[in-house]
């Protein structure tokens, strides 16, 4: 029996990769056009330092951090409004899915074009190759132990030591394995977050299902703190079924959602405020220090970051970000 659970688990995280690469790489259609420009993190090497900080060059820029798995990866998208401005700015993180790559997936989004007229950071980590592939560390999903909250923590700090940063506004998001690692930064980095959202993802902390959701839960409440959470999420997506994989370890989504609006201490009162067929939603929005808890579900919608002529995913995100 134990054989046969790990077979046909292996077999399901199989068509996880190869649904996300064809998702990835299908579904996400707008691609951003601009100048690339590599920078390693070696200030040497850098466009300039000025009193031993980084000098932000506009455009795209490639960052390394040395880890104890190893050395890490991440893009950071400058747009030129940040040169003219003294301001601190938001930042938005974003994280691929499994087996895809962060450079693809950071152009195929559209933060970076929506950047340039929203004024935000954009960076999109790259996530360590595991035995699926590029994958993040969110639980039961996806056969990697590496320390990606660690990764994750490192990545603010350095942020905001070289960066003009807006502290109280720095969100997550993600599609898939790391729609699934957003959430999981929303419980176990409340403290850095104000926002997270997740398409496609859900909350399968170890050891998953019910007891993943009583994980998040544990972790979040050392915080004292509430955060919005959305979650986009197609009700025929058979990767992350809508209704939950109890062999993966995914619990159902509205559980995931209602989860997250104990949390934050909400009320059992929703409101639906979109109805463009196939996408409507469910909100939380009567809950503690005003923040939202919300779920868009695509009816028929697989598993897919959805941009239609009625919906546009990475706009909406941005919205509920207050961007």
């Amino acid at each position: 029996m134990k054989i046969w659970l790990l077979c046909l688990t292996f077999l399901a995280f199989l068509s996880i990769v190869n649904g996300q690469r064809s998702e990835s790489n299908g579904n996400f259609i707008r691609r951003s056009h601009v100048d690339s420009q590599t920078v390693q993190m070696a200030m040497e090497k850098y466009a300039s330092v000025v009193n031993g900080v980084i000098k932000a060059t506009p455009g795209e820029n490639k960052f390394t951090l040395q880890r104890p798995e190893g050395v890490r990866t991440f893009y950071v998208y400058v747009p030129k409004s940040y040169l003219n401005s003294t301001d601190d700015f938001p930042v938005v993180f974003s994280f691929h899915g499994l087996g895809d790559t962060c450079e693809n997936f950071g152009h195929a989004t559209g933060f970076i074009d929506l950047s340039e007229t929203r004024n935000f950071l954009f960076v999109y980590p790259c996530g360590s190759r595991g035995l699926m592939g590029n994958a993040w560390n969110a639980g039961t999903c996806c056969f990697t132990d590496v320390d990606d909250l660690g990764f994750t923590r490192a990545m603010v700090s350095f942020l905001q030591t070289n960066f003009r940063v807006d502290a109280k506004r720095v969100f997550t998001s993600g599609f898939s394995n790391g729609a699934m690692f957003s959430e999981v930064l929303a419980c176990r980095a409340a403290d850095l977050f104000k926002s997270a959202a997740s398409v496609s993802g859900v909350v399968e902390m170890t050891p998953g299902n019910a007891q993943g959701l009583q994980a998040c839960t544990a972790a979040f409440g050392a915080f004292n703190k509430s955060i919005s959470v959305l979650n986009v999420h197609g009700n025929a997506d058979w990767t992350v079924p809508f209704t939950g994989d109890a062999i993966l370890g995914f619990p159902d989504i509205p559980s995931d959602m209602s989860a997250w609006a104990e949390r934050n201490g909400c009320t059992n009162s929703t409101v639906q405020t979109l109805n463009k067929k196939p996408f409507t939603n469910t909100v939380w929005n009567e809950c503690r220090s005003n923040v939202t808890v919300e779920l868009v579900k695509n009816d028929g919608g697989g598993h897919e970051w959805p941009e239609t002529a009625n919906f546009d995913t990475t706009t909406y995100i941005l919205q509920f970000f207050g961007l």
